[in-house]
């Protein structure tokens, strides 16, 4: 009778609460996963890599391929690898979801080291029962490197910290193959820069002023694997710059001080996002407008609610690593004062998801980056709240149940936007709605090549399997010939070799790249209207009249 009673003791229903939510979102996720990549698979942004990754499996460069102002080398390398396998498709569209969950996982472990079961349960389940605009970022291609490489150097330190026997060679090898994922990392995605790899300096840093020798071989290892990433960083850009892929270079300048107030503000906006602090409100949609993000009854109480969850984890989350770095820091110069290895892993911890989180808020604050509205620029304060606020959740703590509160009220209002399918009306660019007609009325044309505005272009060509390949313009400055460029981004040189063939533009007033047929391209064979867009079919390849490529 007693175990019984003390089975439902009321500090243990938040805890029940939680972990009934996350089941449910869980299974919702796994239902509707086929339905929500297929939304995304309509975002350029998204399915870019997947396109350039086929093309040049099948044809070749052409030339010099550009990519985005990240290089993305790791996911082209396995999109270049596994192009010929069966189901290769399913493969390149599910494998960011994947590395997504054992992110999740990874972080889970990490709480594990320092925490109770109870802790790191709660830690994998926040990160792993995302906020749909969350899932959004966390389930495609753009930056699916940093989000791994961010848990990873976190469990790294954990593993430094350990007092498990090891033999020497494993001590010397492990920083040195950590230098060579980390390089290549950071090669593939420089976000992973402020997120992870500087982060972890500090974290180092910090121990290596420590007068114990243990402290300081632990610093020496993990500077290693941060000095020796940078060499190989650089080199694989070189190799990859000679095998003939370029990226743009990312902005690194300071936002003037009368931006920063707009900076905080979009912040805050971002991170309500991420928390599912939109619930009930008309939240910016990622095409431009506004959309009801989920309406309905006691929505807008629980996007509050979430909101005050969110306030309250980063409060914490600083309340928590600021007294923790203190006494770290203030320790370095006395004699004898060690830390057990459990104690030495649980600052280091600490240490290093307050600095992600503060480092990565920081660099968007005061970077020109946040005028734009980009949450995946900062979405690892997510994790970094995950790795820990559990560990608030002691025995004989209030936090034992109010922590679990927090999260139960998280995991509904991710549940309440997964079943309104949020994916379905934030990330809703017009071509997912007319795709099918263009398809339709190309092939009935005899017109499977075609040109558009990024947004419809890639994407159009990826959610249609092929059956129209569609290439990506802007427009521009050509005197001598039409109005319209090969995009400044995410372009293979052979798609605008120009071919004997018919070929048709797709202009689209919604798309802010091709919103109007420029002039120079002569009189259309036919033209039709697909809902607020039009088709235009030359007797030609339009290639043959673009202007030249911007640098």
């Amino acid at each position: 009778m007693r175990q019984s009673a003390r089975g439902v003791r009321p500090a243990g229903l938040p805890w029940l609460a939680a972990l009934g939510l996350a089941g449910a979102y869980l299974v919702v996720f796994v239902v509707q996963l086929p339905h929500n990549l297929g939304d995304l698979g309509w975002v350029s942004d998204y399915v870019s890599g997947f396109v350039i990754s086929q093309t040049v499996v099948d044809t070749g460069t052409g030339g010099h391929t550009l990519l985005s102002t990240t290089g993305a080398y790791l996911p082209l390398w396995f999109g270049l690898l596994t192009a010929h396998w069966p189901l290769h498709r399913q493969i390149w569209e599910l494998a960011p979801t994947l590395l997504f969950l054992a992110s999740a996982l990874t972080v889970g472990w990490s709480v594990a080291q320092v925490a109770d079961r109870r802790a790191a349960v709660l830690a994998t389940l926040t990160v792993a029962v995302a906020s749909p605009w969350a899932l959004a970022f966390f389930m495609v291609t753009a930056h699916n490197v940093v989000y791994p490489a961010t848990a990873l150097l976190g469990a790294y330190l954990i593993w430094l910290a350990s007092d498990t026997p090891r033999r020497r060679a494993t001590k010397f090898a492990v920083p040195l193959l950590g230098a060579v994922a980390l390089g290549v990392c950071l090669a593939s995605d420089a976000l992973l820069i402020v997120t992870g790899a500087v982060p972890f300096a500090l974290t180092a840093l910090a121990a290596g002023l420590h007068r114990e020798r243990r402290l300081r071989l632990l610093a020496l290892s993990a500077m290693a694997t941060v000095v020796g990433a940078v060499p190989i960083a650089v080199l694989t850009r070189v190799i990859m710059h000679s095998a003939g892929y370029r990226t743009l270079p990312p902005p690194g300048k300071l936002a003037p001080l009368s931006a920063l107030s707009e900076h905080a503000h979009i912040l805050f906006d971002g991170l309500k996002r991420l928390f599912n602090g939109y619930l009930g409100n008309a939240s910016p949609a990622m095409f431009g407008g506004l959309t009801p993000a989920a309406s309905g009854h006691l929505h807008s109480e629980l996007g509050v609610l979430c909101t005050i969850v969110m306030v309250a984890a980063l409060v914490a989350l600083l309340m928590i690593g600021a007294p923790t770095a203190w006494r770290f820091l203030s320790t370095w110069r006395r004699e004898g004062a060690s830390q057990p290895p459990a104690e030495l892993a649980r600052t280091l911890h600490i240490t290093y998801w307050v600095s992600s989180a503060v480092v990565i808020c920081a660099a968007f604050e005061f970077g020109t980056r946040a005028a734009v509205r980009y949450e995946a620029y900062y979405a690892t304060v997510l994790m970094s709240v995950a790795a820990v606020v559990p560990l608030l959740m002691r025995p004989t703590s209030i936090a034992r149940w109010l922590v679990p509160t927090g999260a139960a009220f998280l995991f509904a209002g991710s549940l309440v936007g997964l079943t309104s399918h949020v994916l379905d009306t934030a990330f809703d660019p017009p071509i997912s709605h007319y795709g099918t007609d263009v398809v339709r009325v190309a092939r009935a044309s005899g017109v499977t090549a075609g040109y558009a505005g990024y947004w419809d272009a890639s994407s159009l060509t990826w959610s249609s399997h092929e059956r129209v390949t569609v290439r990506p313009l802007s427009e521009c400055q050509n005197p001598s010939g039409a109005g319209i460029c090969p995009f400044f981004l995410d372009r293979v040189p052979s798609w605008y070799v120009p071919r004997r063939r018919r070929t048709f533009l797709l202009v689209d007033p919604n798309s802010h790249y091709v919103v109007a047929l420029p002039a120079g391209l002569g009189a259309p064979s036919a033209s039709y209207a697909i809902g607020p867009m039009r088709m235009y079919i030359f007797p030609y390849d339009i290639a043959s009249r673009l202007g030249p490529a911007p640098d």
